[in-house]
């Protein structure tokens, strides 16, 4: 199955929420275990569209987060493949982290330095429609559930950033 979609992905922290547009390209193999059960092992490419957000006084962040995934899904067929429900565990590589960029403040011992760590870890819920024989679409979720803010104690960074999205996909299955 290859399939893309557009994702709306969060930042959340004690300090702020992030969210920005992200498109994506995955392809999974599914692997029937049973008439209703599967497993679907699968890589993906997500990259951001965009510098997405400033933090005003805090300072801005120039974004374009790019990110490798691989996951495993356990997924449940209902009604001849009509819908499915899945879920599964994630890894994600960090590309392209995002980098502070304070333009009221140049000096800001924070320019250029990464914001995020380079590894991720995620849950993620999805439900899938497939309306024909090839084509499908659905909803996705990743719940970030890893602190993937980094720290620079000598630039006085305290918190945490996990990442989550939100997804609108379609795909084609072979």
């Amino acid at each position: 199955m290859l399939g893309g979609g557009l994702f709306l992905e969060s930042g959340y922290s004690a300090q702020e929420q992030n969210p920005g547009a992200m498109v994506g390209l995955s392809y999974g193999l599914d692997i029937r275990l049973h008439q209703n059960w599967s497993v679907m092992p699968g890589v993906g490419l997500r990259g951001q569209m965009g510098k997405v957000f400033n933090l005003g006084a805090k300072g801005g962040m120039h974004d374009g987060m790019g990110m490798a995934d691989v996951f495993c899904v356990v997924r449940y067929h209902f009604n001849n493949d009509k819908i499915i429900l899945a879920l599964g565990p994630a890894i994600s590589y960090i590309a392209v982290p995002s980098i502070y960029a304070f333009d009221a403040s140049p000096n800001n011992p924070l320019n250029g330095k990464e914001k995020n760590s380079r590894f991720d870890a995620s849950l993620r819920p999805s439900i899938v429609f497939r309306p024909g024989k090839h084509f499908q679409w659905g909803l996705e979720a990743g719940i970030g559930l890893m602190n993937t803010l980094r720290q620079y104690p000598e630039c006085n960074v305290s918190g945490s950033l996990h990442l989550h999205y939100l997804a609108l996909t379609c795909g084609w299955r072979f």
